[in-house]
């Protein structure tokens, strides 16, 4: 398939990304030795073995930060995945859908449960053990426990999950972690606008693009939005936009573009949408593309043309 720069050369990722990546991989590793180094000093001074006091809450940080480089690695990587490329058939309509990584969504959950273990350990090796501190304790506990409790309760409940783009001849629809966005194809003003990290469509809620969420809104600060509207636009773009993190997603930033630009652009376009055969045919095209780089140097890159209509 050709690759064509007729949109102009995009910039993705962030250029500091590989050495936030490995001074915070750096970090994590040295409070992970804190603890086999105490101990070799006190074998070295002929000291009976003893581990430090705190050696939890140290673990536990450096468990907390050495999930930051894994998370990094797979959210900067362009590396695209077939499977997550699918075509949905479980519903009367046909769908293209663009899947968000797991396995983003799963290490968030262990980095998450670590800093909680963190605090756990801060509450409970901390201060002289008497009766009114331990009343403290239990509810320093509590609280400490209260989000990542909520957080378990939501992924079973499925109101928490890997997120999505789904297009349909309708419209299309970002499902991010905790929130849902819809946005008709007549409530679209353009193409997807150049953006390093996030996916950003230009929406019209006059026109029935809304963002509604699956969670109350102590949660809903996953998907880094605090309100249930549309995202205002700047003084400069006035308007509405829609945005779905990218970085979330195992397939490379610039199909993302060159997938939704030739349905934004392209009214006629978005015909084969309601065609079965055409979206496996689509999603066949777009699968090509897999695996890709598992790392690529920051810099532009063309975004490519995809067939019109789908290959046969």
């Amino acid at each position: 398939m050709p690759s064509s720069d007729d949109h102009g050369l995009r910039t993705y990722g962030d250029s500091r990304a590989p050495f936030v990546v490995l001074g915070t991989g750096i970090v994590g590793l040295v409070f992970l030795l804190l603890v086999p180094a105490v101990l070799i000093e006190q074998a070295a001074q002929g000291a009976p073995l003893e581990l430090p006091r705190g050696w939890p809450v140290i673990l536990a940080l450096s468990a907390t930060i050495l999930m930051y480089p894994v998370l990094g690695f797979l959210m900067y990587s362009p590396r695209t995945k077939a499977d997550h490329i699918t075509a949905d058939t479980g519903s009367t309509a046909p769908a293209l859908v663009l899947r968000q990584s797991s396995w983003v969504f799963r290490i968030a959950f262990v980095q998450i449960g670590a800093f909680t273990l963190m605090l756990l350990g801060l509450i409970w090796l901390t201060g002289e053990p008497d009766e009114q501190r331990l009343d403290i304790n239990v509810v320093l506990a509590v609280l400490a426990c209260a989000w990542q409790v909520g957080y378990c309760f939501l992924i079973v409940r499925h109101k928490l999950r890997p997120g999505y783009i789904t297009l349909s001849a309708e419209g299309i629809r970002f499902s991010d972690h905790a929130t849902d966005t819809w946005i008709p194809w007549e409530a679209t003003a353009s193409g997807v606008r150049a953006d390093p990290l996030y996916v950003v469509v230009p929406a019209l809620p006059a026109r029935g693009a809304t963002t509604s969420s699956r969670v109350p809104l102590p949660w809903r600060i996953i998907d880094d939005r605090k309100d249930g509207d549309l995202r205002p636009s700047s003084r400069r773009r006035p308007g509405h936009t829609a945005r779905i993190d990218r970085r979330r997603f195992e397939i490379a930033p610039e199909l993302l573009d060159a997938v939704l630009d030739h349905y934004l652009r392209d009214p006629d376009a978005r015909a084969e949408l309601a065609d079965p055969d055409a979206v496996a045919r689509r999603v066949d095209e777009l699968r090509s593309y897999a695996p890709g780089p598992r790392w690529r140097r920051y810099g532009p890159v063309p975004v490519p043309t995809l067939s019109t209509p789908a290959p046969r």
